[in-house]
């Protein structure tokens, strides 16, 4: 599995989605407010990082391959400051389409403690886009996507909020050109995009497609998976349900379950779900097989939920877990 992972440099994926920006401001807890019963805290600094789709491709780009993402981004300031964070990361702009009136979606974490202890997350803001692209719009990102994938590997549809991706436009572009084999992670419309290599639902998201059944049994939950795997047309469905690991469906095959790698103990899930499909592309990207993508890719969840915020992986990280010999 380490041979693999040398695979990965330089493998160009495209990764289409909702590119949202992460911003995390760290503050102190001082007192409590004398005019009305909350915390006061004092602000000690601020960053930002890539998340969502740019999650996705942060992970990409930590781990040798070569992300570039397709996207909308708002003539706004976070659009801005996306730009920065993407040009500091080394991650190419040329796929993202910027439009009037958008949103650039904005998560503001505020997170306080003490100053010798770790900071805990306390309130989170979000800055959403409502605004609905035209067909005009729509169709020059396509346009853009049709001219980016002919030239990677894979590419990843990565569906946050349904702005930046629908499935009705992945059938317009098939109908145009070949694309590269595809993974699919959608939080709200798995349904809608069809015929991808590997598509990776978490629990909560499947038993949403299937609310009738009790998916803490397992004949229910593999039934479901195997269902959805033949309503997708897809070649490969990863199940991924928290700290029991995860399962791999594959055409024809038996369910092969993969475990967590590292402790229960876990210090942040956020972007755990867009390590694992990072990790998927690039091992089929390199021609690795889907079971042995998987398992990489439990290790590097592994290791991102064990870091604080929308972490990434590096090579070198991901290799000396693998000499642990304690795969999952």
């Amino acid at each position: 599995m380490q041979s693999h992972i040398r695979g990965f440099k330089g493998r160009k994926i495209a990764v289409w989605g909702d590119h949202i920006l992460d911003e995390y401001i760290f503050t102190k807890a001082a007192r409590v407010s004398r005019e009305a019963p909350v915390l006061i805290t004092e602000h000690e600094s601020e960053a930002f990082r890539l998340g969502g789709a740019g999650n996705v491709a942060a992970n990409i780009r930590a781990l040798g391959g070569i992300p570039v993402p397709v996207g909308f981004v708002g003539a706004d300031q976070t659009g801005d400051v996306m730009r920065r964070v993407l040009s500091d990361s080394g991650i190419s702009e040329e796929g993202l389409i910027q439009i009037d009136g958008f949103v650039t979606p904005r998560k503001t974490r505020i997170l306080s403690g003490d100053s010798h202890t770790r900071r805990q997350q306390v309130l989170r803001i979000d800055r959403l886009n409502r605004r609905e692209a035209s067909e005009a719009e729509r169709s020059a990102l396509l346009e853009k996507l049709e001219e980016i994938a002919e030239s990677c590997d894979f590419l990843v549809v990565s569906d946050y909020l349904r702005c930046s991706v629908r499935g009705e436009d992945l059938e317009r572009i098939r109908n145009r050109v070949e694309l590269p084999p595809a993974a699919i992670d959608s939080r709200h419309h798995l349904r809608s995009f069809s015929g991808m290599r590997v598509a990776t639902p978490n629990l909560p998201e499947l038993q949403r497609l299937f609310p009738g059944s009790d998916l803490g049994i397992e004949s229910h939950f593999i039934g479901a998976g195997k269902e959805l795997l033949r309503e997708l047309d897809a070649r490969g469905l990863l199940l991924k349900r928290g700290d029991e690991g995860m399962v791999l469906l594959e055409e024809g095959g038996k369910p092969q379950k993969i475990g967590i790698y590292g402790s229960r103990e876990i210090v942040d899930v956020t972007g755990a779900g867009d390590t694992v499909i990072a990790l998927l592309a690039l091992g089929l990207a390199s021609g690795t097989d889907l079971y042995s993508s998987a398992r990489m890719a439990a290790v590097a969840a592994g290791l991102t939920v064990m870091k604080a915020g929308a972490a990434t992986v590096t090579p070198r990280e991901l290799n000396d877990a693998m000499k642990s010999g304690n795969l999952p």
